[in-house]
Order: C-alpha cells, then sequence, then structure tokens
C-alpha cells in the first residue's frame, strides 16, 4: 500500500506542475470536453426556471410553505438513499450515457409539469411525484456528472476543466435566478417549466457530440450489489480516498445548516437586515466561492493536502465568528473569505479524487462523495432548525463551525493526506 501511496502521489504531484502554466480555457479548446461544458451549463441554467417555477407553484396551490418543504423533502429521500447505486450505474453503463438518459428523462417529466400546468390540471400529487422522480434520477446523475471529466481530459487540465465546472454553476447560481423570476412572473409557470424541459433536451444533443471513450472490459460480470460492495471496499482500504470522503462529509453536515437554515435567521433576527441584508450575505459567499474556483484554477500549488486541510480549519473559524457579527457587513466580510476558501477546496478535493480512484471505479468513489455531501442535508437542516429555535442562532454557528475545524484537524491527522504534493 505505501508504494501505491507514493505513486499516485508522485503522479498528482507531476500533474500539478504541469497544470502550472494551463490557462483556466484550456479545456475548452477540447472538443469533448467543450461539449460537455455547454451543455451543461444551459441544463443549469433551465434547472433555475424550474426552481423558480415549482417553488411558485406549490404555493400558489397551497398556500403552505409546509408543502414546498414536503416537495423538497420529496426529492432529497431518493437522492440519498440511491446515491451509492447512481456511481454504480455511471461505472457500468459509462457516465456519458447515465447522463443522457437522465436527460431525457427529464425532459419528458418536466415537459408533461408545463403541459398540466398551462391546461390547469396540474395538482399537489403531479408535483410531488415530479419531486420524487427527479431525487430518483438525480441520485444517478451526479456521480455520473462528476465521474465523466477524467475521461474526456488528460490529466494536465483535470483542475482546470473542474474549476470551470463549478464556476458555471456559480456564476448561474447568481444570475440565473433573478432572469427565472422575470419570466415566469411575466410568462406563468409553465413557461418557467417549459425552458427547463428544453434545457434538458439541449443538454443531451451536446451529450449526443461527446465521443465516449470505450467501457473497459470486464473480466468476471458481477450484480450491482457486489459492485458496490467492491466499490466501498476499494474507498475504505485506500487511506486518502476514505480521509477526503469523511473530511467532505463532516464538512457539510456543518456548514449545510449554518448556511442554508442560519444565514436566514440571522438575518432576520439578530442583525435585522431584512431580505436585502439576507441577499448580501449570501452573495458574498457566492463571490468567496467564485474567486476561490478561479484561483484553483489558474494557480498551481505545492503541499495540496496540508493546505486544503489547513483551510478547513480556517473555514470552520470564520464560521465560528459569525456567530459574534452585529452588523450584516461584518458577517459578509467572513463570509467572502470563507467562500474563497470553499472555492479552492472545493476545485482541489474533487480533482485529487479523481486522479487518486482507479478508471472503472470513479462514478463509485464520486458516488460516496456525493452521498456523504448530500444525504446528511436534510438531517442537517432539520437539526438546524431545532437548534436555532432551542438556544438561538448564535449557536448554529458556533457548532457548525466547530465542525468544520474537526473536518480539517482530522485530515491534517491523515499521513496520506499530509504527503499529497
Amino acid at each position: 500500500m505505501a508504494e501505491a501511496v507514493e505513486g499516485v502521489q508522485d503522479r498528482d504531484g507531476e500533474a500539478a506542475r504541469a497544470t502550472s502554466g494551463i490557462a483556466l480555457l484550456a479545456p475548452l479548446r477540447v472538443r469533448n470536453y467543450r461539449n460537455l461544458w455547454i451543455g451543461q451549463t444551459i441544463s443549469l441554467v433551465g434547472d433555475q426556471f424550474k426552481f423558480v417555477a415549482l417553488s411558485w407553484l406549490v404555493l400558489t396551490l397551497t398556500g403552505r410553505s409546509g408543502a414546498l418543504g414536503t416537495v423538497l423533502m420529496l426529492q432529497a429521500i431518493p437522492r440519498s438513499i440511491l446515491m451509492l447505486f447512481g456511481g454504480v450505474a455511471s461505472d457500468r453503463l459509462r457516465p456519458r450515457t447515465v447522463m443522457l438518459f437522465s436527460d431525457l428523462f427529464r425532459a419528458v417529466v418536466v415537459g408533461t409539469i408545463a403541459v398540466l400546468t398551462a391546461t390547469g390540471r396540474i395538482t399537489l400529487p403531479a408535483v410531488y411525484a415530479l419531486a420524487l422522480l427527479f431525487g430518483i434520477v438525480q441520485a444517478f446523475f451526479f456521480p455520473a456528472a462528476s465521474a465523466i471529466t477524467p475521461d474526456l481530459v488528460d490529466a494536465r487540465l483535470l483542475r482546470p476543466a473542474n474549476a470551470l465546472n463549478q464556476m458555471a454553476n456559480q456564476i448561474v447560481l447568481t444570475a440565473a435566478p433573478a432572469a427565472a423570476g422575470f419570466l415566469v412572473a411575466r410568462v406563468g409557470t409553465a413557461g418557467g417549466f417549459a425552458v427547463d424541459a428544453t434545457s434538458f433536451l439541449i443538454s443531451a444533443l451536446f451529450l449526443l457530440f461527446i465521443t465516449a471513450p470505450p467501457r473497459p472490459v470486464r473480466a468476471t460480470p458481477q450484480s450491482a450489489w457486489l459492485d458496490l460492495v467492491a466499490g466501498l471496499r476499494l474507498a475504505n482500504g485506500d487511506p486518502l480516498l476514505r480521509t477526503m470522503i469523511i473530511m467532505a462529509s463532516v464538512f457539510f453536515f456543518g456548514f449545510a445548516g449554518a448556511t442554508f437554515v442560519g444565514l436566514p435567521v440571522l438575518a432576520k433576527g439578530p442583525l435585522a437586515a431584512g431580505p436585502q441584508g439576507l441577499g448580501i450575505l449570501f452573495s458574498a459567499s457566492g463571490l468567496g466561492a467564485l474567486a476561490g474556483t478561479l484561483t484553483a484554477g489558474v494557480v498551481a500549488v505545492r503541499r495540496r493536502g496540508v493546505l486544503s486541510a489547513a483551510l478547513v480549519v480556517a473555514m470552520g473559524v470564520l464560521m465560528t465568528l459569525v456567530a459574534t457579527t452585529q452588523t450584516v457587513w461584518q458577517a459578509a466580510v467572513l463570509l467572502l473569505f470563507s467562500g474563497a476558501m470553499s472555492g479552492w477546496v472545493g476545485v482541489t478535493f474533487v480533482t485529487l479524487i479523481q486522479q487518486r480512484a482507479p478508471h472503472g471505479y470513479v462514478g463509485r468513489v464520486m458516488g460516496m462523495l456525493m452521498f456523504g455531501i448530500y444525504g446528511l442535508y436534510p438531517v442537517s437542516y432539520a437539526l438546524a432548525g431545532w437548534i436555532s429555535e432551542l438556544t438561538g442562532v448564535r449557536l448554529l454557528f458556533v457548532l457548525g463551525g466547530a465542525m468544520i475545524v474537526l473536518s480539517g484537524l482530522a485530515g491534517l491527522s491523515v499521513r496520506e493526506l499530509r504527503a499529497v504534493d
């Protein structure tokens, strides 16, 4: 195992040094990756139209925020349960195939909702079914989308390619919701669903333009369950993969509740900042993440393992300090810097995991990572709401920050992560 660790460490270090002169946009010169990036960016834009339309439709049908919470729960539960098998499907069928069928299926589902809404025949059970189906498909789509990039670019372009993936997501999340709200307000929720359905078809078209790499020949075909067990054994037996997956899981458990539950409560209560102040807080975090992602894509550094874990500790400290802020601008500065660190660590961790996982196992390993992140979101949200109501929101940031610090310290304690150049 030690020799294998040193071998992968050498390859990772060579890849990092090789990318020191690579421009951020260099991966877009690769036709396969360019088709992926364009298609997925368009699909991300469509997702924002669906989210605005779905939220408005549920509130219009019921007038109850609890119904919207039920929709989000119905989407989260199957996504969490099936995420590991989504990674298995990606390795067995190829990521491109899984993504293609996911896009086509979602286009049909959202298109159906658009027609039902436009004709006035939409019902709440139909919306619940949409959420459930989307959760199932996302469980297969997310691992595949995370595993396909190493198949399309070589090692020296992997880091900037991952940075471009995350940048597209962050830019869309910042800009698209406003445009979606503008359109839905003028043409109705059916129009928002129609835009999303069309984006899935466009994404599927760009996937068809990708030349899929050959699927490795299986010497001994086995069941999906045995494939899953083999992937779990691989990740558990590799100290570096195991450490990064555990770190990400603990990090996002502390981060999700404090951010998505805590920030709205903090803005409305102790900071008395209102909706505008909440927007400032989320924008600061998003701009920081964008800057960190950009930096990760263009600047190669040494000792990536130690630096990543140290930045996670720093993020936890900044999250804890949010609890002490008295104005929205104080909190915004802390979120700006923590967001920048988060963006850098996100690109670095995804790249390291993709490089570390053996060919034919990337989908399963990324599925484990996605499960560790998204699978714990509902629990984090529930605990965050309970803590903020019982003890006040400031303690929520202290506890969330402490968990993030713990994840970083755990990483620093692992020799294999410290050894990554």
